[in-house]
């Protein structure tokens, strides 16, 4: 049996057993003014986003029910003429907020606003070391500049910043860059490998995916054997998705996580409680390790940080492996192999 003894690993506990929807990822829109190729987002065009009233009325209920971290995406939050209105009330509400923001269009009147809102973090996409490979990824001239000044206004204003990028093939050799870069600006930086498929099913954007040998080249430096031994089995490949943890749409939709598009509801139409026991929901919950047909005997799971949505979207099978997950498993292990034959000779 896990033990809990940090009281807010106590309070997490509590969540996740009262299935109280502790941290919700909220796109609030699917607009956006860059094209990047990785996206997986595809507009609905024929749908109507939640009107900021709308999204107030969620905000009170989620209140009632236990809601403490808001995260805030897009899409492009700042293409939302209502974002500060929709921001000030949740702040208001007493929710501690996450930014997630390409920043291209913060200027020194929006990061003002921002400072005013206390976020947790503003976390800003960077595609690139140099305007060149950022620009190209984007499809927009000139966003790099523009997402380096918005970083500058943040910190300046001691906003707390983080740096995030997918590594993909158009950007990996710029990646240590990317890190010294983020250090400069003063930054916390973050990055993620694994592209996801589209919203609509489609497995395009899983062509920028970097292939073995150059998520070996990107992580051997990350990886330390000291404390990497991987998963331990109280782990049980288990994440908080439909657990203290859902993701809404523009629309309403909700989702056990922000990945995984199977919505169990709609919150104009559905209340949360039958939303949080709909089959979607009900059926990631009670999966463990034991379910998983093919992972439960592999030898790679103490290395894994497998993702139910991600396997649904590559495999259609919720309870199957996810070949970029496997991957990824597969080069940790062979790194911290290698680092501790070395490390022995």
């Amino acid at each position: 049996m896990r033990t809990y003894t940090n009281p807010y690993t106590k309070i997490v506990k509590k969540t996740l057993d009262r299935l109280i929807p502790f941290t919700v990822h909220w796109e609030l829109t699917y607009h956006c003014n860059l094209q990047c190729p990785h996206c997986y987002i595809v507009p609905q065009n024929s749908r109507e986003e939640l009107s900021s009233g709308e999204i107030a009325a969620i905000l009170d209920h989620l209140k009632e029910r236990g809601t403490l971290h808001v995260i805030f995406s897009g899409g492009e939050i700042l293409t939302r003429e209502d974002f500060f209105d929709i921001a000030r009330y949740a702040r208001k509400k007493g929710f501690a907020l996450r930014l997630l923001t390409n920043g291209t269009l913060i200027d020194e009147t929006v990061a003002d606003q921002v400072k005013d809102l206390h976020p947790l973090s503003v976390e800003v996409s960077l595609y690139g070391s140099t305007p060149a490979t950022h620009d190209r990824i984007t499809a927009c001239p000139g966003s790099f500049k523009r997402s380096l000044k918005a970083l500058g206004l943040l910190n300046e204003r001691s906003i707390r910043t983080i740096v995030k990028s997918l590594i993909m093939k158009g950007n990996a050799e710029e990646f240590q860059s990317m890190k010294a870069l983020a250090r400069e600006l003063g930054s916390q930086f973050l990055y993620d490998p694994i592209i996801i498929p589209r919203m609509d099913g489609s497995m395009e954007p899983c062509s920028n995916r970097l292939d073995r040998e150059e998520l070996y080249a990107l992580h051997y430096p990350e990886i330390q054997t000291k404390g990497e031994d991987g998963n331990s089995e109280e782990d049980d490949l288990s994440c908080s998705a439909g657990m203290n943890t859902l993701s809404i749409s523009p629309y309403g939709d909700v989702y056990p996580c922000a990945g995984f598009k199977e919505s169990g509801g709609n919150l104009t139409q559905n209340s949360l409680s039958e939303i949080q026991h709909s089959p979607i929901f009900s059926e990631i919950r009670s999966t463990t390790l034991s379910d998983l047909r093919e992972c439960k005997g592999c030898k790679l799971v103490q290395y894994c940080t497998r993702c139910p949505a991600l396997a649904w979207m590559e495999t259609g099978d919720l309870l199957g492996p996810s070949e970029a997950n496997c991957l990824l498993a597969g080069v940790t292990k062979s790194i911290i192999d290698d680092k501790r034959k070395k490390t022995a000779v």
